[in-house]
């Protein structure tokens, strides 16, 4: 099976999962961050680190189906997608950045303006196929090269 093109994907799939992979990213980092004030303060207490390792193993799992679900919306085989989740379960900081980078980057090559959380929810209209990339005005019913009646953008073609 071939790969999919940028214009084959679902995009607003993919800045949904792009999105989750963010926020994983830094739940990772919290996790990791108070591992090490744990440390420093030599926190004995056994439900304090109890805690921690039932969290650090929680965000483990939670990132290995992010990337298996980001990795799939972005067109890419089941075997592959198996793969990336378990390469998660084992360094799943790195995967995750990963992935969300290269996710980041088909939806900014799509039109999509990305931040730190991904695409925002304003931002999504103008992916969604039939939208205006400029303004999110949905143009169906409209020539393929008419002007978007909002912003007066005309669309270009590849």
């Amino acid at each position: 099976m071939a790969q999919k093109t940028i214009f084959e994907l679902d995009l607003v799939r993919l800045a949904i999962w792009h999105r989750r992979c963010s926020i994983a990213v830094i739940a990772i980092i919290v996790v990791w961050v108070s591992a090490i004030f744990a440390s420093i303060y030599n926190i004995n207490n056994p439900n304090i680190s109890y805690g921690l390792w039932a969290f650090h193993a929680l965000t483990m799992l939670v990132a290995a189906a992010f990337v298996f679900s980001t990795h799939r919306a972005m067109g890419y085989s089941l075997l592959s997608g198996l793969l990336w989740a378990f390469f998660a379960l084992l360094i799943p900081f790195l995967v995750l950045l990963s992935i969300s980078s290269t996710a980041g980057l088909i939806l900014r090559l799509s039109g999509a303006k990305t931040g730190t959380f991904g695409v925002s929810k304003d931002n999504i209209d103008r992916i969604r196929p039939h939208h205006c990339r400029e303004c999110g005005y949905s143009r169906e019913g409209l020539e393929l090269l008419q002007e978007c009646p909002e912003c007066r953008r005309v669309p270009q073609v590849i």
